[in-house]
Order: structure tokens, then sequence, then C-alpha cells
């Protein structure tokens, strides 16, 4: 076909790779054959409850083999999917499933304790006509709730004829999928992906990142929500056939066994992770000769877990570091295989092929290497917009069709972007530019320190000065005045925090970035 739906592509695997096990979740596999069965099987039960090619219809539930039985059928019925992530309650996702005019959702009945049916049920959703249910945990069920075997099975649902005539009408122009940015910055905008703009961000994903091989296993840590668990973690591997271990929670003894029974290839993850690997009692006695990539990001990165992951994890893995956004579909850079730690841990490489980048001023202006600007980037699989806001769209783009990220950062005379922090994350000591993100990386080499997050907060005579939140490595014995002594040696006096707090642990969204405004409210 000359412009495939991302169903096409699946059905495209399928023939190829029919027998091959395409997903493993406990001690249960499925076949891309069989998978490819029971989306036909969701496909066709949603055309006998009436939705439409371009309805809208959201999952929210943990990383598992449904999710992708769901997201597949959905696809497959030209339906548009709306992934909700698993941390949202009730009045968020709420907002999300209004803003999209959601008909039917897709999730499971409960998980840690809060259940997501219940919550459903407590909103006021008008175009919310089905609640179809994964699990069996938690949640009441009553009106009009019903299971997935359930949906499956449906009276109902049309035959094949129909389905097949529904799937051939797929194009790459339909929207594959909606996904609603973090709302960091206010309400949370639903960002437009076409079925055509994820192919080119899958294809570009295997072939610069990841160089799939069908012997490749991927175990997907990244919620499958967002776009590293989705677009760049099950889906593409599927077309590739690759097969997906989804893991919905992290418990890192079972994920090292995870990795020596099932021969895990392929781990991005975030730092957390990963040094919950690396510190593990079992880590030693467990045989991870099968890795050979490890990608970590979403947060500062110190230089020596770098040297860890590659000494400790695998036999000389490949550990990547790189940079995407929802509105990109996916990535935008990727570091070599032979950077030293050093450029893996600092930057986040160099652009993938098919992105044009450059960085800009006030002025709108581009900067030369080395000046700190907005990161501006511009490709096939970029965003046309945003969902029903033409304000949005508008402010996000330059006249030449540069998406304006809202990223601060700099490019180095070997063309590797170093990323100094979120435009509106700046914050100014007496006239002074101070990125985080810049003092975060400078901070986390200083002995004692394990992880590090820094935020503006008001000063009657600078304006603005910075506070550090600081997790001390296991047995430190640090104070603030260490801290702050140390950070004065270091770095220019107007970067240095003027206070330091300790925690446990740094507060994380569910992609691994540090939630700053968790540490703002601390403040």
């Amino acid at each position: 076909m000359d412009d495939p739906s991302l169903y096409h592509r699946f059905q495209q695997a399928v023939a190829l790779h029919g027998a091959r096990i395409a997903i493993t979740q406990g001690d249960a596999n499925i076949s891309f054959s069989a998978l490819e069965a029971a989306s036909r099987d969701v496909a066709a039960a949603l055309m006998g409850l009436g939705i439409q090619r371009g309805d809208r219809i959201a999952i929210w539930g943990v990383n598992s083999m449904n999710w992708v039985i769901a997201a597949l059928g959905i696809q497959a019925v030209g339906g548009v999917l709306i992934p909700i992530g698993t941390r949202l309650r009730g009045r968020e996702a709420a907002g999300i499933l209004s803003d999209a005019q959601v008909r039917l959702v897709f999730c499971d009945r409960g998980f840690g304790g809060f259940s997501y049916v219940d919550a459903l049920r407590e909103q006021d959703l008008p175009a919310m006509e089905r609640i179809v249910v994964f699990g069996e945990t938690g949640g009441s069920v009553s009106g009009p709730v019903m299971t997935l075997g359930a949906l499956r099975a449906s009276p109902d649902r049309v035959d094949d004829g129909a389905l097949d005539a529904r799937i051939a009408a797929g194009s790459g122009d339909d929207l594959s999928d909606i996904i609603f940015t973090s709302g960091t910055t206010g309400r949370p905008k639903g960002v437009l992906t076409t079925h055509r703009k994820s192919l080119l961000a899958c294809d570009i994903q295997a072939a610069e990142i990841n160089r799939f091989t069908p012997d490749d296993v991927f175990a997907v840590t990244f919620p499958f929500a967002h776009n590293a668990g989705y677009r760049a973690g099950w889906l593409v591997s599927l077309f590739y056939g690759v097969r997906v271990i989804p893991i919905s929670t992290f418990d890192a003894g079972e994920l090292l066994r995870l990795i020596e029974r099932e021969g895990v290839t392929m781990l991005p993850t975030a730092p957390p992770v990963a040094q919950g690997l690396i510190d593990h009692p079992d880590r030693e006695r467990t045989d991870l000769s099968s890795l050979k990539l490890m990608g970590v990001g979403g947060t500062t990165i110190p230089v020596k877990l770098i040297r860890d992951m590659q000494t400790h994890l695998g036999s000389g893995t490949v550990v990547q570091t790189g940079y995407g956004l929802t509105e990109a579909a996916g990535s935008l850079t990727i570091t070599y295989d032979d950077d030293p730690p050093e450029v893996i841990a600092t930057t986040v490489g160099h652009p993938l092929s098919n992105i044009e980048m450059k960085i800009l001023g006030p002025d709108g202006a581009a900067l030369a290497h080395g000046e700190t600007g907005e990161v501006a980037v511009r490709g096939p699989q970029i965003t046309p917009g945003y969902l029903d806001n033409p304000e949005a769209t508008a402010a996000a783009f330059t006249a030449d069709g540069f998406l304006l990220t809202g990223d601060a950062g700099w490019l180095d005379e070997a063309g590797n972007l170093h990323l100094t922090d979120r435009i509106k994350d700046m914050y100014l000591v007496g006239g002074f530019n101070c990125y985080p993100a810049e003092i975060e990386r400078m901070m986390a080499m200083m002995p004692g320190i394990a992880t590090v997050a820094v935020i503006g907060m008001d000063d009657e005579r600078l304006g603005q000065v910075g506070l550090a939140f600081v997790v001390k490595e296991k047995g430190a014995e640090l104070t603030e005045a260490d801290v702050i002594a140390w950070c004065r040696a270091e770095m220019a006096n107007y970067k240095v925090p003027r206070a330091v707090r300790f925690l446990d642990a740094l507060p994380l969204n569910a992609t691994g970035k540090v939630a700053k405004m968790e540490l703002r409210a601390m403040a």
C-alpha cells in the first residue's frame, strides 16, 4: 500500500513473523498471528458498537498485553487512540476525555489502591458511552461497563468482510493518536499525530537508535501512555518482529531475573531504574550478557552512572542518551555508540538524520555554536498542531515551519545538543541567567551526591536564587554548608544555590523526569 496506516504495517509484520512470540507477560506468550486475531476481535466488536473512523477511544491502564490488543484494535477500526497516564486521577483524566470527546474507555479496573472504573463513573462525561475493563481487581462494575473478554465475544460484532473493508480504508493522513502534554504550564494540550508521521518516527527510531533484529527482546519500562513506551516502545518493536515484554512496576530483583530468563537485549529506562539494577545484591550473580543496548534519560545523569552501566550491566552494552518530544512523535537526537561517558552524560547527542535543528535567540535569529537559546526543530514527523487550539499551534511554530520546543540549549562543535533547561525553568540571579540543569550536572559530580534538582526561589535582594534538593549517596555525610562550599569552589557565584534541602528521593513523573512542580510546592 502506498500510504499505509499503522495497522497495515502491523499486518505486514504478522505476515513475516506470524508464529513467533510478539509479547511475553509473566508466563503468558502471544504470537504475532494470535495478536492480530485478538485485535481483530476488538475492532469487529467496536464496529458493532457503532464506532466510526475518527472516533476517539482512550486507554487508561498500566503496561500490559491487553493494552496492546486494545490499541491495535482501535487502530484497525480507524479510531484515534487517546492514552491516559496511569498517575492521573479522576478529574485530570476527565479533562482529557472531555477535550477529546472520547466515546469509549479501555481501562484497568484498579491499580495501586486506586479504582479507574469508579473514578470514571464519578465524572461528568456525556460523550463517554462505555467502559471496557481489562482486569478483575478493585472498583465496582455496573451500568455501561463490560470486560475485554465480553467485548471480544460480542454477538453484535461485524463480520470479517466489513472489518477488512474498514481496515483497507485506513490512510496515512488519518489521525493515529492524540497524546496530551503533561500540563506543567497550564491545561494539557492534545498533540495530533497522523499514521504517516507515526510510521516515520518508528522507522527512524528503528534505523538510527534501536537497529533491531528479529532476535531482539525489548523490555519496555516506560509507560505505554507516553511516546517512549508507545511509539518508541511496543509499536516500533512489533513492526520489526521484536518480542515485547511490558513492565508495569519496577522491582530491581524481578527485572534482573527477567533479563536473565528472557534474554532481554534492549532496556531503555530512567536513571533511578538503572541505578537500582546496579545497586541490587543479586546483580553480580545474574547473567546479563544478553543486554546489548540501554537507553537512559529523563533527568540529570551523573557520568559515574554511565560508566557503571557500561561496566556492570551486560558485557559491552551500548548506553545511549537522547532527546524527544511528544510533538515530534518520539526521538529527535541520540548519542553515538562510541561517545565517551562524559558526552553521554552531559549531552543528548546529535540530531537524527531527518531532523533539522537550530538554536534561536530572543529575536528569533539563529545562534552560533556554543550560544544558548531556544531549541527549534523541523522534520517530517513533527505534529501538525494541537487539538482544537489554533492559537497554541500558531505560537508553537516559526514562519519557516520550525517547532519551538520551549527547551533551552546549545550545540557544540561536534553537533551534540546540550540541554540547559526548559525556558520557563530558567531563573535570574541579579540579572544573570541560571539554567537548573546546568547547575545540576555540575553538582552531580560532587562526591556524596546521588541525585540533585535545582529550582529558583524568590529573593528580595537578587530577585531569585537557587534552591537545591539533594539525595545523598548511601552512607554519605553531607551538610548544607558542605554542598554550598563545594559549589562556590566549582562554579560562578551567581550559580551557587543559596539553600540546600536533603530528601530521601526526588519526586519523579511517569517518564522519570523530576517533578519540579512538587519541589516548588516544598520551597
